[in-house]
């Protein structure tokens, strides 16, 4: 091991120190993946049993994908409105 330069400080700094560079676009669709993992966490920790996992996890993600689309443009049409009063 050379001070820093060891296996576990590599795996580590790599990601960090030199990202992905990401389109502009692609950035907004990786909500969906962490929307999913939440949907999921959600409903595991709940169920009884995961027989009946898969459509509750889907309305799940889908209440709360709409919620945040519903959000968002509601956040869009008050702020358009505060531009035109303004």
């Amino acid at each position: 091991m050379i001070g820093w330069l060891s296996a576990a400080n590599l795996v580590a700094w790599a990601p960090f120190v030199n990202p992905l560079k990401l389109p502009p676009g692609t950035r907004l669709w990786l909500v969906l993946p962490l929307l999913l993992c939440v949907a999921i966490v959600y409903r595991v920790t709940r169920a009884q049993s995961a027989a009946g996992l898969v459509r509750p996890t889907l309305t799940t993600f889908l209440n709360i994908l709409i919620g945040m689309v519903l959000i968002a443009a509601g956040a869009y049409a008050a702020h358009e409105l505060v531009l035109r009063m303004a």
